[in-house]
């Protein structure tokens, strides 16, 4: 063995040196092979994470696109109801008012409609807080409108019995007209003695005056026996105004307006 050795030891060193070199190749390449398979293996972890992040974002993106729509829409909508309530409940109180200057013509029904659709709608899009202003708004309009409807034919007449001219005929009869229906309701209001006979002096002078229909001349009668009317006109108004601004404030603060 000892003399194969020394004889062919020159072809084993060679073979050996082959051998070395195959086992590094091959353990080399090995080695590679497993580092390629955990790199492509972090390259697809990288690239899953990486996708899932790009997917967030985008979700993220399109969540805010979308309620950034929707705040907008919203925003549209409730400056439209609210625009709507303001012009349809002055148009109705436009349209009392004029009750008392001229008779109904149906301005008053038509006009009533449309507040109360604008004020569904407003309470279909509105806060809570702007819903019962817009609730109080519409509560004094029609409080105006029920003082117009009950004391607007009495307003008309003696607005008609005072502004008689005086040099018209019948100017002398208005005068005293005016003055038997001032006595008629001091009467009235001190719960007097003479109020029978006030209201009969009363009478008698509104049928010498020409013009007035039996409807205007009972309406003014009637009215004697009922407080003032221009007091409760002036606090219809002032609580009608008062609800106009709470609802305008509100309205400002949820469209974001500021001075």
């Amino acid at each position: 063995m000892t003399e194969f050795l020394k004889e062919h030891a020159t072809a084993l060193v060679a073979l050996f040196t082959v051998v070395v070199a195959f086992a590094g190749t091959w353990l080399g390449a090995k080695v590679q092979a497993g580092g390629g398979v955990a790199q492509a293996r972090a390259a697809k972890e990288a690239a899953e994470t990486a996708a899932a992040a790009t997917l967030q974002a985008v979700r993220e993106q399109t969540d805010r696109a979308a309620a950034a729509a929707h705040a907008a829409v919203m925003h549209d909508q409730r400056t439209s109801t609210i625009t709507n309530l303001l012009r349809a409940v002055r148009e109705f109180t436009r349209a009392v008012h004029a009750l008392f200057r001229e008779p109904d013509t149906g301005a008053v029904e038509s006009t009533h409609t449309e507040l109360i659709h604008a004020w569904g709608t407003v309470e279909l899009v509105a806060p809570t807080a702007l819903s019962s202003a817009a609730a109080r708004v519409v509560d004094t309009a029609t409080n105006f409108e029920r003082l117009a409807r009950s004391r607007g034919e009495a307003y008309r007449a003696l607005n008609h019995l005072t502004g008689i001219r005086d040099y018209l005929p019948e100017y002398e009869d208005a005068g005293r007209a005016t003055s038997a229906l001032l006595a008629f309701r001091a009467a009235s209001e001190a719960n007097a003695a003479n109020m029978f006979d006030t209201h009969v002096e009363a009478s008698e002078a509104l049928e010498r005056v020409p013009g007035l229909t039996p409807a205007q001349r009972s309406a003014l009668l009637n009215d004697c026996m009922r407080p003032a009317v221009e007091p409760l006109l002036d606090q219809c108004w002032r609580e009608h105004n008062e609800a106009m601004d709470e609802f305008i404030n509100h309205a400002r603060t949820i469209l974001g307006i500021s001075d």
